[in-house]
């Protein structure tokens, strides 16, 4: 997995398949031992070790070409493919837009995207303010309605961002009318929660949807004053600059407050943490290996603390564990090959340069599609033990975590087998039927976002427009008044200049002079120095005393 990042040079090659190796060794033009023994077909490692080659094999030259006397020489057949290695290729995701227009393009879907969230911020206050303190439950719901429905139509399936991916769905869908649900992914890119709403706005759950984030975003302006508002969750990971909280009892603080609204809630969770590189990959392994749990190849572990608190905190409202829903989604993206990216690579990708993050969708650029499958359980079956009398005596016991543990661990289990069928044949494999949906932009809820915070900027600046008019005769009043009295006081501080400057000049002058003549005075006026030894009042000469001399020395 690391040929990439290291020359090649005589470099040995364990492979299961003749062709594949042949492939190789072609393709590479380098030294390759190749050697043949005990492994298994492994397509997607086979394809991981093209790519690693191709890249690292020197540029050919051009050849020349060839004159019109010349006979073509007939080129060599390309060596055939290995049987395992996958046929269906993604389409490759769109050209970057260079230049000042590119630029001017992702300002302006930066500019759009704030003013949306600006819009639907102000919204939240006057509901927060006026609505929630009358009815919580109403307030609740107008807030889901009017703010985070809105804001996903008008955003996440708005005209400001690519519409270009499509979903390709398959499984059970989150309900709309459903009173509490739970939403568990595997977490891969910063784009993860935007198609991941975009899937509940197929089926209308998308107002419904509550997203725990880390707490950078809590701070982020406008948009992390939104979240908070709406009732998102922040969580810190113990990391040294962010709060010092209980992640688990801030899960389910926040989960308690979003079940007391009575509404449909969806909670959207990611247990792994963060997303898949090779730095959290060594943790996540390290962390397997001490918990004796199994450790996957192409995920990370998941937490189990976050997603108990979350089911204690619907049931701690109320909610039956029977009613309570568990969807288990698992994403891929279109061009993913199973590469585990560098830490320093942040969100993008080395070879796997089809997948999207926040940045492309700014610049326009997007895959071809995204592909979702989604299975629902019900919490009462997670939690059901033989060791209680029922499920929630087990949700409430501390035992609640280590069976929680082993259903996250086999669903996690699954989600590994299907990224890795992902990434060497491009799709899950048996996941039953697959519907290929593209939404069309909806135009309403953003033209009326867009009308609120563009309305809020054209009344600020008629405000601007109207006190500069008012305070104009003040300005002009002002500024006369400064213009007197510059007319005035500068003949006068000129003339001052002209007059008083030769009587200072003159001044400075004969104090100069004087000080010359007292420093070469004659000696007359020079005190002569005076010892006390010889002197007296009746300034008469003492002779000093004799030195003492002989033995009274």
């Amino acid at each position: 997995g690391r040929l990439a990042a290291k020359p090649l040079g005589k470099t040995r090659i364990t492979a299961s398949s003749r062709g594949c190796v042949d492939d190789i060794a072609a393709a590479a033009a380098l030294r390759v031992e190749c050697r043949l023994d005990r492994c298994e077909p492994a397509p997607r490692c086979l394809e991981r070790l093209r790519r690693a080659l191709r890249s690292t094999r020197k540029p050919r030259r051009r050849p020349p070409q060839p004159r019109a006397d010349m006979a073509m020489p007939q080129s060599p057949q390309s060596p055939q493919s290995d049987e395992h290695v996958t046929k269906w290729v993604a389409r490759p995701a769109r050209s970057q837009e260079e230049g000042w227009v590119g630029t001017a393009k992702t300002i302006l879907r930066v500019m759009l995207v704030m003013g949306a969230t600006a819009s639907s911020l102000f919204l939240a206050c006057l509901i927060k303010v006026f609505v929630c303190p009358v009815d919580c439950v109403v307030g609740r719901r107008w807030m889901d309605r009017f703010v985070v429905a809105a804001w996903a139509d008008g955003v996440v399936g708005g005209p400001i961002l690519p519409r270009g991916p499509k979903l390709k769905l398959s499984g059970e869908l989150p309900r709309p009318d459903g009173r509490a649900g739970i939403l568990i992914a595997n977490h891969q890119l910063d784009t993860d929660w935007f198609y991941l709403w975009d899937m509940l706005r197929v089926v209308g759950a998308h107002g419904a949807l509550k997203i725990v984030l880390l707490d950078d975003m809590r701070t982020v302006p406008i948009l992390g004053w939104a979240m908070r508002l709406v009732g998102f969750i922040f969580v810190s990971r113990h990391r040294r600059r962010a709060r010092p909280q209980d992640d688990v009892a801030e899960i389910a603080r926040g989960v308690a407050e979003i079940a007391e609204g009575q509404s449909p809630s969806l909670l959207l969770l990611f247990p792994e943490g963060t997303t898949v590189s090779e730095e959290a990959k060594r943790k996540s392994e390290a962390y397997a290996a001490r918990a004796k749990r199994p450790a996957h190849e192409l995920l990370l572990v998941p937490h189990v603390g976050g997603f108990v608190a979350a089911c204690r905190g619907f049931a701690s409202r109320g909610v039956a564990l029977d009613e309570l829903l568990v969807y288990d989604s698992t994403m891929a993206y279109a061009g993913y090959r199973g590469e585990v990216p560098a830490w320093d690579l942040g969100f993008e990708r080395a070879d796997d340069v089809e997948l999207p993050n926040a940045a492309k969708l700014f610049k326009g650029q997007h895959g071809d599609h995204v592909r979702l499958h989604t299975v629902a359980y019900r919490a009462a079956e997670i939690f059901a033990d033989d060791g209680f009398a029922t499920p929630l005596d087990a949700l409430k016991a501390p035992e609640a975590e280590s069976i929680a543990q082993r259903w996250l661990d086999a669903r996690w289990v699954e989600k590994d087998a299907r990224m890795t069928a992902y990434a060497a044949d491009g799709d899950f494999a048996d996941d039953g039927d697959v519907v290929l949906v593209q939404q069309p932009a909806m135009m309403l809820p953003f033209a009326c976002l867009t009308a609120g915070w563009l309305s809020a900027v054209a009344a600020a600046a008629c405000a601007v427009a109207v006190a500069m008019l008012l305070a104009l005769p003040v300005f002009l009043l002002a500024g006369l008044a400064a213009g007197v009295a510059c007319l005035v006081m500068l003949p006068c501080l000129c003339v001052g200049t002209c007059v008083l400057a030769p009587a200072a000049a003159a001044g400075y002058l004969a104090r100069h002079m004087y000080l010359h003549d007292l420093g070469v005075a004659t000696p007359l006026a020079k005190k002569a120095p005076r010892s006390d030894s010889g002197f007296d009042d009746d300034d008469e000469s003492v002779d000093p005393e004799p030195p003492v001399v002989g033995a009274a020395a």
